[in-house]
C-alpha cells in the first residue's frame, strides 16, 4: 500500500481553487487520465465549495491510494458548520440552501466510483468521494487518513493494511517527533512489517525493534486477523491506540511501555475472538484519548473511510502528525 494525504484548509473563496490545483495534481502523479482529471477537478471544486458556502470554514483531505492492483483518490470534505438536515434531498439536483443551482452533490455522486455524506443539524458534515484511476474496481475494505502536521512534508506515522480472505494483517506505526527523521523510522518499520508477513506478532515486534536501532525509534501496534477461526492477535508498544469493537461492546487492547529501536521489554500478545461485524479502529497519539464512535447515529453502518474521516475531523489535536484507521474484521464485503 503506497498512500499520501494532503490537507487543504478552507478559509475563503480561493481555497476552492487550491483544492481543485491539489486534487488533480495528485490524480496526474497517480497516472488518472486526462478525462478522469477533469472528474477530480469538478469533485474537489464541488466539495470544497459546499464548506465555503454553507460552513465558511473547514477542510479537504486529498488520499492517494495505490493498493496491488488499483489506484484511486478519496477526498473527505469535513467542517463543523450548521450540518444538513435531510441529507437525502441535499443531493437532489435543484435543492440549495445558498441561493445557488444545487448541483454540486448531485455531481460529485454521478462522477464518483462511490460516495457518501454524514451529516445533521448542527453537527457540520464529512462528505466522502473515492474515484479510481480505473471506475468501478473493487476496492480493499478499510478506511485511513494519514496526516502530517501541518508544514511538514513528511508525516512521521505510516500503517500497512494487507487485507486478505484468510488472514489479514494491519499495522500502525509513529516515528518519535515529526518530520523526516520521524518518517524514516516509520518507513522502516513498514518495510520489515511487509517483509515479515505470516510471521507471529512477537517475531514481526523483534524485527522491527532490530531494525530501528539506526534509526530514533518508534511506537508501533500490530493486529493479525485469522478470518477462519475467528480470532485476532494483537501487540503494540507505546502509545498507539487500538480497539475491537463487537456490537457496543468495545475492547481496549493494552500496548507495552517502550520505544521500539530504544526500549523493549517483554512483548505480549493478546488474543480475541471476533464476529462477523467486529471492527477495528486505531489511531496515533495525534488524536485524543477520547477517539470513539459514541455519539454518531448510525455511523457504524458507513464505509470505513468517512468513519476514519469524520473521526480525524473531531479528536485531531492538531499539532501533531495524526492517523487513523477503521476496518471490519469479521469479513471482507462492506
Amino acid at each position: 500500500m503506497n498512500h499520501t494525504s494532503k490537507s487543504v484548509a478552507i478559509t475563503d473563496r480561493s481555497s476552492v481553487a487550491e483544492t481543485r490545483r491539489v486534487a488533480m495534481s495528485a490524480a496526474l502523479s497517480l497516472g488518472f487520465s486526462e478525462d478522469r482529471r477533469s472528474d477530480v477537478g469538478i469533485v474537489a471544486s464541488e466539495a470544497a465549495n459546499n464548506i465555503h458556502l454553507h460552513a465558511q470554514t473547514g477542510e479537504v483531505l486529498v488520499c492517494s491510494f495505490e493498493h496491488e492492483n488499483a489506484t484511486w483518490l478519496d477526498l473527505l470534505a469535513l467542517d463543523n458548520g450548521p450540518g444538513i438536515s435531510d441529507v437525502s434531498r441535499a443531493f437532489e439536483d435543484g435543492y440549495s440552501t445558498a441561493g445557488t443551482r444545487g448541483q454540486g452533490l448531485g455531481a460529485i455522486q454521478r462522477l464518483s466510483d462511490a460516495s457518501s455524506l454524514y451529516s445533521f443539524a448542527h453537527r457540520g458534515a464529512v462528505l466522502w468521494s473515492r474515484l479510481g484511476k480505473i471506475r468501478s474496481l473493487r476496492y480493499p475494505p478499510f478506511g485511513v487518513v494519514n496526516v502530517p502536521l501541518r508544514g511538514e512534508i513528511a508525516c512521521g506515522d505510516s500503517f500497512v493494511a494487507l487485507p486478505a480472505a484468510s488472514k489479514s494483517l494491519y499495522m500502525m506505526v509513529d516515528g518519535l517527533g515529526h518530520g523526516i527523521h520521524a518518517a524514516e523510522a516509520a518507513n522502516e518499520a513498514v518495510s520489515v512489517v511487509r517483509a515479515s508477513a505470516g510471521e507471529a506478532a512477537t517475531e514481526i515486534l523483534t524485527r522491527v525493534h532490530d531494525a530501528l536501532k539506526k534509526t530514533r525509534g518508534a511506537a508501533m501496534s500490530l493486529v493479525l486477523v485469522d478470518h477462519e477461526r475467528q480470532m485476532v492477535v494483537c501487540s503494540g508498544v507505546g502509545n498507539i491506540a487500538t480497539a475491537v469493537m463487537t456490537g457496543t461492546a468495545t475492547r481496549n487492547v493494552p500496548s507495552q511501555n517502550g520505544t521500539l529501536g530504544a526500549v523493549l521489554q517483554r512483548i505480549q500478545e493478546y488474543t480475541y475472538p471476533i464476529e462477523p461485524r467486529s471492527t477495528l479502529m486505531m489511531y496515533s497519539d495525534g488524536l485524543t484519548s477520547k477517539c470513539a464512535l459514541t455519539g454518531y447515529p448510525g455511523l457504524q453502518n458507513r464505509h470505513p473511510q468517512l468513519i476514519a474521516g469524520l473521526l480525524y475531523r473531531d479528536f485531531s489535536r492538531r499539532r501533531d502528525d495524526a492517523t487513523v484507521l477503521y476496518a471490519p474484521l469479521g469479513g471482507l464485503e462492506l
